[in-house]
């Protein structure tokens, strides 16, 4: 496996390339052939930054995360490509498995449903009067925080008529 990363912004470290090359080193089980992989390590202002991608006979992998820490976000960039390399693992193994009946699955009815993208983000503490302040000033439509005072989740948008709503779900 051969292995490059690049740093960002950030000063080059051994430890940092050391925890990659062992993070990447447990994927071999999954891949066949010869294998690159590409890391990117950035720091844009307080985020940490993880690019991986990875190619194995033509096949590419791609992962990013990002999180306050850079070790957190190698972790949650590795897992991410573990999740996929099982998949694509467990596909080829379906793919070779003609035993099952071709009809074991019901075609679904109805339309397809939507493709939901999922994002993790930090959820900041801010006062609501300052959440107020910042999405009028700035150019979001949504802002999800914790409420200092209250330590209460909050979620603060702007209607279509360009009122400002405040949503408190109840958790409990």
């Amino acid at each position: 496996m051969q292995i490059s990363v690049t740093f960002r912004h950030i000063e080059p470290s051994e430890a940092l390339k050391n925890y990659i090359t062992d993070r990447l080193k447990k994927f071999k089980r999954y891949l066949d052939g010869p294998v690159e992989a590409h890391v990117v390590l950035g720091l844009e202002k307080f985020r940490h930054l993880a690019d991986v991608t990875i190619n194995s006979n033509g096949r590419i992998i791609k992962g990013r995360e990002e999180n306050t820490d850079m070790y957190a976000a190698i972790d949650l960039v590795m897992d991410k490509i573990d999740m996929q390399l099982k998949r694509v693992r467990d596909k080829l193994r379906d793919k070779g498995d003609r035993s099952r009946p071709a009809a074991a699955i019901p075609p679904a009815e109805g339309p397809p449903a939507p493709q939901v993208r999922r994002r993790r983000v930090e959820v900041p503490a801010f006062q609501v009067n300052d959440a107020v302040e910042l999405l009028q000033k700035g150019g979001q439509e949504v802002l999800v925080f914790t409420d200092v005072a209250t330590g209460g989740l909050k979620v603060l948008y702007r209607r279509q008529d360009g009122a400002l709503q405040l949503v408190e779900p109840d958790l409990g």
